[in-house]
């Protein structure tokens, strides 16, 4: 067995990635465990070096551990470069500022999947995965997801608490507090039509729409409270264009995964849980986030895989 470590250097603004290096390089000495370290350089690298390193295991007949080390980008990058290799599981090891796909194993907080020995001996679990595919400038692109998707107004809450994040001193909650806030100003949305395994669910202007393989995004918004990762289903949730008042009632609910308990919530949102999930953009492009990527497209089709990614949930102390 081998255990590999893809580390994003600049997450938790570098100092968590340098505590996180000096603790694997120790271990690497120090333990009978065949430990690899690998540093990402840029966008795209943690796909390529995720599925260079599980190639190289399978031709030499070996099982292999790699873990993505930042935040649900980088989690993202590496489930990519995971995914399609058999002999390949995906481990987490949260140092980003969201950290939303292990809030669905049950940790109580991100620091339960930081300690080493406990994702070094971490039991696998099967999940799907969203198989998605999108078009830009006339080119066609195809990737996985594992959490959600994030388009409209939740979407572009994450695309500004990223920025904030990446370009500013302003992080975590007070990140997306702040992109809340100067979204109900601008009131962004978008016009969408929304098909579920090839019905209409919806044609208009609209607030939000989220589909969810996970529970949770936007640094633990519990967006789509009834999926769970293994059901071969995923959660669409869209919300009507509505008045700013209206936004501030419903986003306080929205966030705990308590949009049922809103009086006549049924008139301005629609649910429906499907395989196949097509989005069109009425006019224009779109912006869409997929956990923590930031992606434009001319339209969006995806698709669940049943259990088709492995993943290591270390032993959580509840």
């Amino acid at each position: 067995m081998k255990y590999a470590f893809i580390i994003n250097p600049i997450a938790g603004n570098g100092k968590k990635a340098d505590k996180l290096c000096k603790e694997i390089s120790a271990a690497a000495l120090d333990s009978e465990f065949d430990i690899e370290l690998h540093y990402t350089t840029g966008p795209g690298s943690a796909t390529h070096i995720a599925d260079k390193v599980a190639a190289s295991a399978e031709r030499d007949g070996e099982e292999v551990r790699i873990y993505a080390c930042g935040g649900d980008g980088t989690v993202n990058e590496v489930a990519n470069g995971v995914y399609g290799h058999a002999n390949a599981a995906l481990g987490v090891i949260p140092i980003g500022s969201g950290n939303d796909l292990i809030r669905n194993f049950g940790g109580p907080k991100a620091t339960d999947y930081k300690d080493l020995m406990s994702q070094l001996l971490a039991e696998e679990e099967v999940i799907d995965v969203m198989s998605y595919s999108y078009k830009r400038d006339g080119e066609s692109y195809n990737r996985i997801g594992l959490n959600a998707f994030n388009i409209g107004f939740d979407g572009n809450v994450a695309i500004l608490a990223t920025y904030f994040n990446k370009k500013t001193f302003i992080g975590g909650s007070l990140s997306y507090g702040l992109s809340i806030f100067l979204n109900l100003i601008e009131k962004s949305g978008q016009n969408l039509q929304v098909n579920i395994d090839g019905q209409q669910l919806f044609k208009g202007p609209l607030m939000m729409c989220t589909i969810g393989n996970g529970r949770f995004c936007g640094g633990g918004i519990e967006s789509s409270p009834k999926a769970k990762l293994d059901d071969g289903l995923l959660d669409v949730l869209v919300v009507h264009r509505i008045p700013r008042r209206t936004v501030l009632k419903v986003l306080p609910k929205f966030s705990k995964g308590k949009l049922d308990e809103i009086k006549g919530i049924e008139k301005i949102t629609e649910f429906k849980q499907g395989r196949k999930i097509d989005i069109i953009p009425r006019s224009g492009h779109m912006k869409f986030v997929v956990d923590g990527e930031i992606t434009e497209t001319d339209e969006l089709a995806i698709e669940v895989k049943d259990r088709a990614m492995r993943v290591l949930v270390p032993y959580l102390q509840v």
